[in-house]
C-alpha cells in the first residue's frame, strides 16, 4: 500500500474480455492514459472457461455488426502482436426444423446481406455434406456461414492486452479495487495498492458488476447464470479430416463443435436457469477460475437429443464438464455505454463475451472519446431499464431470458415472467374487453382487442390479429378511438430559468406563446439524436414534457444534467404516477364536448395547443395532438383517476362509434401519416439525415449540437425515405436490407400495414444520392419492390388534424353502418 494518490484518465475495473477489449479500443482512439485493475489474473472470471464461438448467423443488424467487428478486431491484433488468438474459421450451420425456424433463417439472410457476411440458405443435403456425422432427417433448412468460428478465450485476451500495453495503457493484476467515492469532478478508487483518481471509470467487472455498481449508486441489471458444456473423449472419425463447422440447433438448445479431436456440446436448458451470486450477497471476492458441479439431471433430456443429432458422440465418455457462471441481463442485451452516474461507463452484462467483446469495446470507446458511435446503441444502453427493474425482476426475468435463449425469436415474441410487472387501473378493464397485451417498460399496453383469453399468434407474416387491428383503425378513422398510453414519459419543468434550459437543449424553438406545443429534438454535442420530446408551454415558468416511455430515465437525466449552477429550475418525473389516454378521430370533439365546459372549437382550442381543463369533473392536461393523424386530444392525468375517465369516455362515446385502439392499429395509422418514431431517430443519425430540417431552427439561437449539425449538413451519408412495399401478407419489421439492382444500399427502420388505405408501408434509410427508382426490400429472403412517396399517403395536407370540415360523415347513432343506431334508440 502506498500513500501516494495516482491519477489516470480512465480506470477500468475487470480484466476479462470486455474490460481488456475496451482498454484496447480506447488506446486505438488515442486514450492511452488508462489503468485496468484485475483482482486476480486476466480472464480468471468467466472469460477463461468460455467455449468461444462467434457467429455470423444472428437475427439483428446490431448483433451481426458487433460480432463482425469483434472478429475483425481480434484478427488485426493477432497480426499486430504476433500472439496467437487461436482462431478457427470453420464456419457453421444454424439448423431449422420447424416452419417458424425456416422463416427465421430467411430473416437472418437479410442480416447477412446487409452486413456483407458470406452465408447461404441451404437444405439438408448441404448440411450433410458440411457435417456428414449430423442427422438431417428433420432438417428443413439451415443458414450456412463461412467466415465465423471459435476462438481461444485466453489467447485473444492476452493479445488485446499486449496491444493495449504497446500503446501505453497499464494493466495491474492482483490489485483489487475495494471501493469508490466522488471527489470533485473525479472518482477516487481505493485499491489494495493505493488510491487512484480517475476522470472516467469503466465497470467491466462481469459477475461482480452489481457489487461494484453499488459504489457508484447504481443498480446494474446483470445476473450470473450457470451454463454447461461437455467435452467428449477422442472421436476416431475426426482423424485425418478438416475440422467440422459449428452446429447450432434449437432442438437441444445449444451447439456442437469440434474441440481438437473431441466433441464439444453446449446446452442452455429450456426449463430451468440456475443462478449464483445474486444480490445482495453477490460473488465472493476471493473467487478465481470458479467452476460448479455438473447437474446431469438438469441437462439430460437436452443431452440425449444432442447425441441423437450427432450419434458418433453418443457412446463416447465425457472427459470434461465445464459449468461456469456467465452474466445475462433481463432482455438478453449487454450493458454498454453511460451508466447514469457522472463519467461512469458500463461494459458488462455480456452473455457471449468473446463474440461481443471486440465490438462492444469499439462502441464504448467511440462513445467515450468521440461522443458518438457508428451504429445505433439504444439496445445496449444501460439506462434502458427504469425503476421497475427491482431485484426480483432482474433475477426472474433474466432466468426467463436464459431459458428462452434458444426459442425462435418470432416478431411479437414476449417474456411472460412476473407479468404484469406494473398494473395500472386500466389493466383489468382492458383485459375484460379482450385486450391482448404487450409489455412496454414494465407496463402492459394493448396490442389489439380480441376474444377473452385470446393468445396472440406470432410470426413474420400477417397473423390472426390483422383483421382485429384493421377494424380498430377503420373505426378510428370513421368515428373515434381511444388508446391507453399510460406507458409514457411525462415531466414537469418549472422555475424562472426553465425556458432558458429548454431553449439551449432544443434544436427547435420552444413555444413562445402560452398554451402552445412544439415538437423538439435534443441533440448530442456531435449533432446526433439524443431524444425527441413534446414541449407544452403552460406559462413562462412552467413546461410539460412528453416522450417515449423507454426514454423516461435517460431523458430525465439528460435534462437535469444540463441545469447550470445557480439556475432556478426544478424537474419532476411524473412517469410513474400519471397516465395518458389519447382520444382521436373525427368524432373526438363531439365526444369530449359532452365531458367539459371548455370551448373545443378550432378558434378557441387550436391544433398544437394545450390547456388545463376538467373532463367529467376530473382535472386533466389536454393537448391537441394526435399520432393517428386525426383530430384528437391527449388527456394526461394522475393514474388514480384514469379509470374513471376511461369509463365515462366510453359511456358517451358509444353513440359516436368510439372503439378501443391497440398498438398494432395505432402503428398502422402512424405509418399512413408518415410519422417518424424512435426507430428512425437513432443515435447514429441527425435531423438532416431523416428530413426534419423544418424543426431545426438555428437563427439567432445557440443550443447543444448546433454547430456539429450544421457542419455535417452537407455531408450527411443517409437519407430517410417513406416507402410503399409491394408485398402481400408480410410487412417490414425493421432492420431488413434495402436493395438496388440486387446490391444493398440501405436498411429499413420500421414499418407496418396501413389498414385504412390497404398498403404495406415502411421507412428506409438509403445512402445519400441513391436513385429512388428500382429499390426493393428483402423480406424472408425474397425481394419486394418499393415505391417512394414524398408525402404521407393519408391526408398529406393535415386537414383532419386541423379539424377541417370533412366530406365524409363519421358513424353516429343516425348514420352508423352497424348496430350502434339500434342500441341507442
Amino acid at each position: 500500500m502506498t500513500d501516494t494518490t495516482r491519477t489516470t484518465q480512465v480506470a477500468i475495473i475487470g480484466g476479462g474480455i470486455m474490460g481488456v477489449a475496451a482498454q484496447y479500443q480506447l488506446a486505438e482512439n488515442g486514450w492511452t492514459d488508462t489503468i485496468l485493475f484485475e483482482k486476480a489474473e486476466l480472464t480468471s472470471g468467466s472469460t477463461w472457461h468460455a467455449a468461444g464461438q462467434i457467429a455470423h448467423a444472428v437475427g439483428s443488424r446490431i448483433a451481426g455488426w458487433i460480432n463482425k467487428t469483434s472478429i475483425e478486431t481480434y484478427k488485426r491484433v493477432e497480426r499486430e502482436t504476433g500472439q496467437s488468438i487461436g482462431w478457427h474459421e470453420v464456419g457453421g450451420f444454424r439448423i431449422a426444423t420447424t416452419d417458424d425456424e425456416v422463416d427465421w433463417m430467411k430473416s437472418i439472410m437479410g442480416v447477412g446481406r446487409l452486413l456483407d457476411l458470406p452465408m447461404e440458405l441451404v437444405g439438408p443435403e448441404e448440411v450433410a455434406r458440411g457435417n456428414p456425422f449430423y442427422k438431417v432427417d428433420d432438417v428443413k433448412a439451415a443458414v450456412q456461414t463461412f467466415e465465423d468460428g471459435h476462438i481461444d478465450p485466453s489467447g485473444v485476451t492476452m493479445a488485446l492486452a499486449a496491444a493495449a500495453r504497446a500503446r501505453g495503457a497499464k494493466i495491474e493484476r492482483r490489485n483489487q479495487v475495494v471501493g469508490a467515492s466522488r471527489k470533485g469532478d473525479m472518482w477516487l478508487l481505493r485499491t489494495e495498492k493505493g488510491n487512484v483518481l480517475a476522470e472516467h471509470v469503466v465497470i467491466a467487472a462481469g459477475s461482480y458488476a452489481n457489487q461494484v455498481g453499488e459504489w457508484f449508486g447504481l443498480k446494474i441489471p446483470s445476473v450470473s447464470c450457470l451454463h454447461h458444456y461437455l467435452v467428449t473423449d477422442t472421436v476416431p472419425e475426426f482423424q485425418d479430416r478438416p475440422e467440422l463447422p459449428v452446429m447450432r440447433d434449437n432442438a437441444f438448445g445449444g451447439y456442437i463443435r469440434q474441440e481438437q479431436m473431441s466433441g464439444l456440446i453446449g446446452i442452455y436448458e429450456g426449463h430451468v436457469c440456475p443462478t449464483v451470486w445474486t444480490m445482495p450477497q453477490g460473488a465472493p471476492w476471493k473467487a478465481e477460475n470458479e467452476l460448479f458441479e455438473a447437474d446431469y439431471d438438469s441437462i439430460s433430456d437436452f443431452l440425449m437429443v444432442a447425441f441423437d443429432k450427432m450419434p458418433i458422440l453418443a457412446d463416447l465418455g465425457i472427459k470434461r464438464v465445464v459449468r461456469g457462471a456467465i452474466t445475462h441481463t433481463p432482455d438478453g442485451g449487454m450493458l454498454v455505454g453511460p451508466s447514469g452516474a457522472p463519467n461512469v461507463w458500463l461494459s458488462c452484462g455480456s452473455s457471449i463475451g468473446l463474440a461481443w467483446g471486440g465490438g462492444a469495446g469499439k462502441v464504448l470507446a467511440d462513445w467515450m472519446v468521440h461522443g458518438e458511435t457508428e451504429i445505433n446503441t439504444r439496445s445496449m444502453d444501460p439506462r434502458r431499464y427504469g425503476g421497475f427493474a427491482t431485484d426480483t425482476y432482474i433475477v426472474e426475468r433474466t432466468k426467463d431470458e436464459f431459458m428462452r435463449r434458444h426459442d425462435t425469436p418470432c416478431p411479437g415474441k414476449q417474456f411472460e415472467s412476473l407479468r404484469p410487472v406494473r398494473r395500472h387501473p386500466l389493466y383489468d378493464r382492458l383485459a375484460a374487453k379482450g385486450a391482448v397485451f404487450g409489455e412496454v417498460a414494465g407496463w402492459e399496453r394493448p396490442r389489439y382487442f380480441g376474444a377473452l383469453g385470446e393468445v396472440e399468434q406470432i410470426g413474420w407474416g400477417h397473423q390472426n390479429w390483422h383483421e382485429n387491428a384493421e377494424r380498430e383503425a377503420i373505426a378510428t378513422r370513421q368515428g373515434a378511438g381511444v388508446i391507453d398510453l399510460c406507458a409514457f414519459a411525462q415531466f414537469e419543468i418549472t422555475g424562472k430559468d426553465a425556458g432558458d434550459l429548454l431553449e439551449r437543449l432544443s434544436a427547435n424553438k420552444i413555444p413562445a406563446r402560452e398554451g402552445s406545443i412544439a415538437l423538439c429534438h435534443l441533440l448530442t454535442d456531435k449533432g446526433r439524436f439524443e431524444t425527441e420530446i413534446t414541449v407544452w408551454r403552460v406559462n413562462k415558468e412552467r413546461y410539460f414534457i412528453g416522450s417515449a416511455i423507454a426514454r423516461a430515465t435517460p431523458d430525465f437525466d439528460w435534462i437535469r444534467s444540463h441545469i447550470r449552477p445557480g439556475e432556478d429550475v426544478q424537474v419532476v418525473n411524473l412517469s410513474n404516477d400519471w397516465g395518458m389516454l389519447a382520444l382521436s378521430g373525427p368524432a373526438s370533439r363531439d365526444i369530449l364536448s359532452h365531458a367539459t365546459d371548455t370551448d373545443l372549437s378550432n378558434d378557441r382550442f387550436r391544433w398544437l395547443s394545450g390547456r388545463e381543463i376538467e373532463v367529467f369533473g376530473i382535472p386533466c392536461y389536454a393537448l391537441r395532438v394526435a399520432f393517428t393523424g386525426e383530430l384528437g386530444w391527449e388527456l394526461h392525468l394522475p393514474l388514480d383517476r384514469i379509470g374513471e375517465l376511461y369509463d365515462k369516455l366510453h359511456e358517451v362515446g358509444a353513440a359516436y362509434g368510439l372503439v378501443d385502439l391497440g398498438s398494432y392499429a395505432f402503428n398502422g395509422l402512424r405509418m399512413e401519416k408518415a410519422y417518424r418514431a424512435s426507430a428512425e431517430l437513432t443515435t447514429d443519425v441527425g435531423m438532416f439525415d431523416v428530413g426534419l430540417d423544418r424543426f431545426f431552427r438555428n437563427e439567432g439561437r445557440e443550443f447543444i449540437g448546433k454547430e456539429a449539425a450544421l457542419a455535417n449538413r452537407d455531408h450527411t451519408h443517409w437519407e430517410l425515405l417513406y416507402a410503399e412495399v409491394h408485398s402481400t401478407g408480410i410487412d417490414v419489421h425493421g432492420g431488413e436490407p434495402v436493395l438496388l439492382n440486387g446490391e444493398p444500399v440501405g436498411l429499413t427502420t420500421s414499418g407496418g400495414y396501413g389498414y385504412t388505405i390497404g398498403k404495406s408501408l415502411a421507412f428506409v434509410f438509403v445512402r445519400k444520392g441513391t436513385p429512388r427508382a428500382g429499390l426493393s426490400v428483402q423480406l424472408l429472403n425474397r425481394e419486394y419492390a418499393l415505391t417512394i412517396h414524398d408525402k404521407a399517403l393519408f391526408d398529406p395536407e393535415n386537414l383532419r388534424l386541423r379539424g377541417a370540415d370533412l366530406p365524409e360523415p363519421y358513424p353516429t347513432a343516425a348514420n352508423a353502418p352497424h348496430a350502434l343506431a339500434g342500441e341507442t334508440e
